[in-house]
This record gives structure tokens, C-alpha cells and sequence, in this order.
């Protein structure tokens, strides 16, 4: 397997592990997982990009996954940076607000000092 091969498979095994931990609310593998200067951008939610922080407090209490599906991924690796293009559903809400809904992610990974770390999430939705 080449090494970009290699990449690919990883990303996508720690693209459905951040969700899993996010479902899950393990924060110690969210803290893992999630770089210090990630910013998640969702136009429906908000017209600024969270930070990490508000990430981390949303995935900490109020937001609840109830169940989650990649219904297709593309993943490309360019050297140490690696972006996944996926549609993903879930049913889940934030709090009161239901977030259940088809999504079209566009999610940027970085690696440094041979870990690979999440840095950006933009989601659209399609449904």
C-alpha cells in the first residue's frame, strides 16, 4: 500500500472516530482529535465560524447524536494536509434544536509530528 493509500484509509478511519468520540462525548479523544486552532463553519447555525472552544463546549453538553452515517466520503491527501469531502446524515439536536438533516462536509486534517489532527469543518445542508 503506498503511503498516500495509506493516508487516505487513516483519514477516513479518524473522520468516523471524531464522530464516534463527539457521539460518544469522549473528550479525552476529542482533545486528541481536534486541533488548538480548529473553526467549524455552518452558515444554517451561525454566520461566524466556533471555535474550538464553543466545539468542544457543544460537544461536551447539548449536543446529542443520536446516530450517524458517512454515506460517502472522498478523502485526498496533499503531503501532510488531508481533505475529506463527505455526505453525511445524522440525527441529532443542540439542545432544543433539531439538527437532524443530510449534510455536505468539507473537513481539513493536518498532520504534525506524525499525528493527524482536524483543523476545519465547513457543512452545508442538503436536505
Amino acid at each position: 500500500m503506498s503511503d498516500a493509500t495509506a493516508d487516505r484509509v487513516e483519514l477516513a478511519r479518524l473522520e468516523e472516530e471524531w464522530m464516534s468520540a463527539m457521539q460518544a462525548r469522549d473528550m479525552d479523544r476529542l482533545e486528541e482529535l481536534v486541533s488548538p486552532g480548529f473553526r467549524f463553519t455552518a452558515i444554517h447555525l451561525s454566520p461566524e465560524p466556533f471555535t474550538r472552544e464553543q466545539w468542544m463546549g457543544a460537544a461536551r453538553e447539548g449536543y446529542t447524536i443520536v446516530s450517524f452515517a458517512y454515506e460517502h466520503m472522498d478523502v485526498d491527501v496533499f503531503g501532510d494536509t488531508g481533505i475529506i469531502h463527505a455526505r453525511y446524515s445524522q440525527v441529532a439536536n443542540f439542545e432544543s434544536t433539531n439538527l437532524s438533516n443530510v449534510f455536505r462536509l468539507t473537513d481539513v486534517w493536518a498532520r504534525e509530528n506524525g499525528r493527524w489532527q482536524v483543523v476545519a469543518r465547513h457543512s452545508s445542508i442538503l436536505g
